[in-house]
C-alpha cells in the first residue's frame, strides 16, 4: 500500500509505503518533506497505513529505523523498540520496532 501527501501544487510533501504479511503491518519507508514535519502529517500517514493494515486483518506493525532518523517519532506513536544494532553505521544504532494494532 501507499499513500502520498500532495500539496497545493500536487507537490509531493511525503508519503509511506507500506505491506502486510500474514497478521503483520511492514511499514517499508515513510518520508516528509521538512517543510511539513511536525504538523501532524506523518502521524496520519502513519494513522492511515495501520487502518488499511487493521481492515486487511492485520493485528501488528513492524518498522526499522536509525538513531539519525526518527526513533522518537515512532515512539509517541505507540511503537517500542523490540530489537537494536549498535554501530549500525558506526557512531549511530539501528533500531527495530513494534506496535500492537488492537
Amino acid at each position: 500500500m501507499c499513500f502520498v501527501l500532495l500539496g497545493p501544487d500536487s507537490d509531493k510533501l511525503g508519503g509511506i509505503i507500506a505491506a502486510t504479511h500474514w497478521d503483520w503491518l511492514y511499514v517499508d519507508l515513510m518520508w516528509l518533506h521538512e517543510d511539513v514535519r511536525g504538523l501532524g502529517f506523518g502521524r496520519r500517514l502513519l494513522e492511515m497505513a495501520e487502518q488499511e493494515a487493521r481492515q486487511r486483518g492485520a493485528t501488528r506493525a513492524y518498522l526499522d529505523t536509525f538513531t539519525f532518523q526518527a526513533p522518537g517519532f515512532y515512539q509517541n506513536c505507540g511503537y517500542r523498540v523490540f530489537g537494536e544494532l549498535p554501530d549500525f553505521p558506526a557512531g549511530h544504532a539501528r533500531y527495530y520496532m513494534m506496535k500492537e494494532l488492537a
